[in-house]
């Protein structure tokens, strides 16, 4: 075989190699850009389509105009006092705003103090 065609059909199959590399890459290239434009185009429409529905909207100003309702309980029944009689002279003490010292006043005794 003649060593120049073995050569040419090399060349020919590394030539053909790159060619469909580059037209691979050129490809994909051309297919991310319809994505990205595609994207672009959608996210515009996406906001041309908000901002006229924000714009057609209207406010709406209302007074409501009701009574208030009251509830007052009045059955208060307290059944069961758990509290000391040291406790029931201190609440009744902060009831009537009137406080006692301890022990009445009183000093206690001298034999209290050994």
């Amino acid at each position: 075989m003649n060593p120049y065609i073995i050569i040419a059909a090399i060349l020919a199959c590394i030539g053909s190699y790159f060619f469909g590399i580059d037209t691979g890459v050129n490809r994909c290239q051309a297919a991310a850009k319809k994505t990205d434009e595609i994207v672009r185009e959608v996210k515009e429409a996406a906001q041309q389509g908000a901002a006229t529905a924000i714009a057609a909207r209207q406010p709406v100003n209302r007074t409501i105009v009701q009574k208030a309702t009251h509830e007052i309980e009045t059955n208060t029944v307290y059944r069961d006092c758990v509290n000391t009689a040291g406790q029931l002279l201190n609440i009744n003490q902060a009831l009537t705003g009137a406080s006692q010292p301890a022990g009445g006043g009183k000093l206690p005794a001298a034999s209290a103090a050994k």
